[in-house]
């Protein structure tokens, strides 16, 4: 019995034991049970992996995302703490940005039971870098002109986010950027890096981008190379001068190359490039300008401003033409005339005067421009014309005369010399009338010393105090005399006196002289 009795108390008391270990596990399952499901309502927290699949944070990136969660009523949610910059709704909608993993702390309430807090950690995950590749569009790059690039669509995002561009380290001081241009204005030609930094607001890669710069026009214009037509063309330079320099009109025979002409002519130091290689196109065009007219200048140097005097008859039933200077004649000149006489025509070359023209003398103003240069005046020439009514009875200019004093059988060189001058031509000298063909049979005549131009001098020097010409001006047969002014002229001697030898008057026959020079229509 008492046996059995001891049975029943070892009965009761595991019996109680029991009782207490499953009111335990009971009451562990129920703690157990937050997170995932309210044991008395069913009210149901995420769980990290289930909020980051949710949110898909991306580092760097705004996301928005509501946390999944259920209970028995609506739920609602309450940030305890959150990052800077994060909101939380009531309705459980987790927004911001963040650059790393990070955590929330949040109450969960459904109405029901009693709110639940929780602290749910997300990962962010990784953002990333932008890549890039050489622009495309770009243009040439040359020394001393602004260039520019547009950067835009040379680099991507993965994630799609905005990107920014700045200058790199080590990029050339000319170089910079705003916004998306890369600009500047290259100092130096050859290859250069220009290294820029790309960032999508975490990341930040930097890039070099290659390029050739090539010499520009101003750097060309300045240095000792020649320079071409293209390189003038790049600079901006007016359609006209590159016309004007791509031609063969230049030189002192006007068939040279203008544009070998201009580069042999910027060695020359009267021209300078105002800025440099900086030089703005009006720069450059002044100075393509300069160096041309320099050109010009030197072409035309050798046409005197002063050229000796043309003649021209009148009264021949013909016009006659005087020359201009031969450059008139080219097409790269214009040669107009200020005070051309009425009636006058000038040809280019030439000045047709008509047959019609009044005796004159005049002095034609010959403006010396450049056709193709807006008609830059390079020199004025001063050209003498004398246009004289034809003497009748001349040939080539020349004709034989005797004076008509005591019918002409005086040596009186001097009246002879003023003779020809009032005819509008000159005295010949000896051996000009023996080669001008109108001397016939005449076989004692006198003239001009020879080389000169002057009327002849009338000295005593030699003459035993009696005055003469101090050369022979006489042709008496075959012999060379000089003239003794004595008794009017009427003795020549083989030397410089009176009573010397072969001093003789001849009074009897008649004297002849030629003129030359004369208007003549022959």
């Amino acid at each position: 019995m008492k046996f059995a009795k001891q049975l029943k108390y070892i009965a009761l008391g595991s019996a109680l034991f029991i009782g207490f270990h499953l009111a335990a596990d009971i009451e562990e399952d129920r703690t157990n049970s937050i997170g995932s499901g309210d044991w008395q309502t069913g009210l149901v927290t995420p769980s990290d992996s289930d909020a980051d699949s949710a949110c898909n944070v991306i580092a760097g990136l705004p996301f928005s995302c509501t946390l999944p969660t259920s209970g028995g009523g609506s739920v609602t949610c309450s940030p305890v703490t959150i990052p800077g910059g994060m909101t939380l709704s009531s309705g459980c909608v987790l927004a911001g940005s963040s650059p790393t993993d990070f955590s929330v702390d949040v109450q969960f309430d459904d109405g029901v039971s009693d709110p639940v807090t929780k602290t749910i950690n997300l990962t962010a995950g990784p953002n990333q870098s932008p890549t890039a590749s050489d622009p495309s569009g770009c243009p040439a790059a040359k020394t001393g002109i602004a260039w520019s690039c547009n950067l835009a669509g040379s680099a991507t995002d993965p994630e799609g986010q905005s990107m920014t561009y700045s200058i790199g380290s080590g990029a050339p001081s000319w170089a910079s950027i705003s916004g998306t241009t890369l600009s500047g204005t290259p100092t130096a030609s050859g290859a250069v890096g220009v290294a820029y930094d790309i960032s999508d607001g975490i990341n930040t890669i930097s890039y070099t981008y290659n390029i050739n710069i090539a010499v520009g026009a101003a750097d060309a214009l300045g240095g000792d190379d020649p320079v071409s037509i293209a390189t003038l063309d790049d600079a901006g330079v007016s359609s006209a001068m590159t016309t004007a320099l791509n031609s063969n009109t230049c030189g002192a025979t006007g068939d040279q190359s203008c544009l070998t002409a201009f580069n042999n002519q910027r060695s020359s130091t009267a021209c300078s490039l105002a800025g440099g290689a900086s030089a703005t196109t009006s720069q450059m065009e002044d100075y393509v300008e300069c160096v041309v007219f320099e050109t010009y200048t030197a072409d035309a140097s050798g046409v005197s401003t002063t050229p000796a005097s043309e003649s021209a008859a009148s009264g021949c039933g013909t016009s006659a033409n005087v020359p201009l200077p031969p450059m008139c004649g080219y097409t790269a000149w214009t040669c107009p005339i200020t005070n051309l006489p009425t009636g006058w025509v000038n040809n280019g070359q030439t000045v047709t005067i008509p047959d019609s023209a009044s005796s004159t003398n005049v002095t034609l103003n010959v403006e010396m421009r450049l056709a193709s240069w807006t008609n830059h005046l390079i020199k004025t020439v001063q050209q003498p014309v004398n246009v004289s009514a034809a003497i009748a009875g001349a040939t080539n200019g020349y004709k034989l005369y005797n004076e008509d004093f005591l019918g002409g059988r005086f040596w009186d060189v001097w009246a002879a010399y003023d003779a020809c001058q009032d005819r509008g031509g000159d005295l010949a000298t000896l051996s000009e009338a023996a080669s001008s063909g109108v001397l016939g049979t005449a076989n004692q005549y006198y003239g001009q010393k020879e080389g000169s131009t002057t009327r002849p001098v009338n000295t005593s020097t030699g003459w035993d105090n009696a005055s003469g010409t101090d050369y022979k001006a006489a042709q008496d047969g075959g012999t060379q005399k000089y003239i003794n002014s004595n008794s009017s002229a009427s003795y020549v001697c083989e030397t410089k006196s009176r009573y010397g030898t072969g001093c003789g008057s001849n009074g009897a026959s008649t004297k002849y002289y030629v003129c030359k020079n004369l208007p003549s229509c022959e």
